[in-house]
C-alpha cells in the first residue's frame, strides 16, 4: 500500500471513530429526541418496531404495548412486529393485533431466528447467533431504511435476538450517517442486576429503562419510571 493509501485508510479510521463517538450513547451521544419520537411529532405517523421473543419476554412486551397504546399505537401508526415463533405471533393477534387493525394501525410481521436456545453450549450459541445475524441483516436494513427522516422508535425488552437487532441498527447508524431511536426495557424480574442482553445493549441503546429504582444506583444511564408491565 502506497503513501496515499495509508493516508486514505487513516482518514477512514478517524471518520469511523468520530462516528462511533457521535452515535453510541455511552460516549455521550444526545438522546433528547427519544421521547419526542414516541409522541409522533410532525405530520408523519410514528413507525414503531417491537420484538416478541418468547414466553415471559413476549408477555411483558404485550403488557407494555397495552399499557401505553394511547401513546405508541395511535391510529395511523405503522407497527412492525418481529417474532421468532408462532406462539408469540398468536398471542399478539389475540391480545392486540385484531384491535389495532380495527383502529387503523398498519401492522407488518417480520420473522427472526432465535439467537440462542436455553441450555445451548458456547459453540452452539455462536453458530445460532451467526445464522440469526445473517438471516436478519436484510430485514433490519429494510426496517432502518423505512425509519430514515421519519418519527420512529425501536422497542426491545430482553431476548438474545434483541442484541443482534440493536447492534446491527447501531452499526447502520455509523456507516449511513443516520440515527435510530432505540429503547430497551429491562425485565421486571431483574431487581438487582441486568440480564445478559441488558449488559450487552446498555452502552448501545438510546434509552435504557429499568423497573426497579435500585438498579439506577448501579447503572448511571438507567432510568426508572416505576413498574411498566
Amino acid at each position: 500500500m502506497g503513501y496515499g493509501g495509508w493516508v486514505l485508510a487513516l482518514i477512514l479510521v478517524q471518520w469511523l471513530v468520530i462516528r462511533v463517538i457521535l452515535v453510541i450513547p455511552v460516549f455521550g451521544a444526545p438522546n433528547d429526541s427519544i421521547l419526542g419520537a414516541s409522541s409522533g411529532e410532525g405530520r408523519e405517523s410514528l413507525r414503531l418496531f417491537v420484538f416478541l421473543g418468547s414466553g415471559g419476554h413476549t408477555g411483558e412486551m404485550l403488557r407494555l404495548l397495552e399499557n401505553y397504546k394511547d401513546v405508541l399505537l395511535k391510529p395511523g401508526t405503522r407497527l412492525t412486529v418481529g417474532v421468532s415463533d408462532d406462539a408469540s405471533l398468536q398471542r399478539f393477534d389475540q391480545t392486540l393485533g385484531r384491535e389495532l387493525r380495527r383502529s387503523q394501525v398498519e401492522i407488518k410481521v417480520c420473522r427472526f431466528g432465535k439467537a440462542r436456545e436455553v441450555g445451548a453450549s458456547r459453540l452452539q450459541s455462536v453458530k445460532s447467533i451467526s445464522a440469526t445475524l445473517v438471516k436478519a441483516i436484510g430485514t433490519l436494513t429494510w426496517i432502518k431504511w423505512t425509519f430514515v427522516r421519519q418519527p420512529h422508535l425501536v422497542l426491545l425488552n430482553g431476548p438474545g435476538t434483541c442484541c443482534i437487532i440493536g447492534g446491527w441498527l447501531k452499526f447502520l447508524e455509523v456507516v449511513t450517517m443516520t440515527r435510530s431511536k432505540i429503547v430497551y426495557v429491562e425485565s421486571l424480574a431483574r431487581t438487582s442486576s441486568l440480564s445478559m442482553s441488558g449488559k450487552i445493549l446498555y452502552p448501545l441503546v438510546d434509552e435504557f429503562v429499568v423497573q426497579w429504582e435500585e438498579l439506577c444506583d448501579v447503572y448511571d444511564r438507567a432510568r426508572c419510571f416505576g413498574i411498566l408491565v
